[in-house]
């Protein structure tokens, strides 16, 4: 039985986690050094969906068996054979993608935030049959997407949120 696990990819987590660490960091800082309330409830107002969004992207998870696909996201799960899904698809913007893939059911969304996102189109295609592929997810394939520009944006805001801390901690 052939099974595979694509998660969110670490190098993607790994700066998020450190955001959400500096990020609860400065509203102690500002909670215990005396902030400005605005400061406090803006802080607040960024902390609470970045915390979800982080959660929700650690819980993610997409399991390939030989049987079907599971799809497990943050206190939710779906789970479905091949034979359900009837078409694969794919929308791409600028090197962000998204494969759709419609089942019986409804549809359902991966991006290239997995890890080995090619295999994992790859294992898809080959058990859901060529007929119920788009053209563009072949090329999808044979040309793999790579975006790495949420990955330097989120070392970029862990960078700001340091000199913030900074100047919090030495010039007030």
């Amino acid at each position: 039985m052939s099974t595979s696990i694509h998660k969110i990819r670490r190098a993607l987590l790994i700066p998020f986690a450190i955001d959400i660490f500096l990020l609860f960091v400065l509203i102690l800082f500002t909670l215990f050094a005396g902030g400005s309330p605005i400061e406090k409830i803006v802080l607040f107002i960024i902390f609470i969906p970045l915390l979800y969004i982080f959660l929700e992207s650690i819980s993610r998870e997409v399991t390939t068996r030989d049987d079907g696909i599971k799809i497990k996201k943050l206190l939710r799960k779906k789970d479905f054979n091949w034979e359900n899904i009837t078409n694969v698809g794919t929308i791409i913007i600028r090197k962000k993608v998204y494969l759709l893939l419609t089942t019986t059911k409804g549809f359902h969304v991966l991006s290239n935030s997995y890890e080995k996102f090619t295999a994992l189109v790859q294992k898809i295609v080959d058990n859901v049959g060529k007929e119920n592929v788009d053209e563009e997810v072949q090329d999808l394939i044979e040309h793999p997407i790579k975006k790495i520009s949420n990955i330097i944006s989120a070392w970029l805001a862990a960078i700001v949120l340091l000199a913030v801390i900074y100047i919090k901690m030495f010039h007030f």
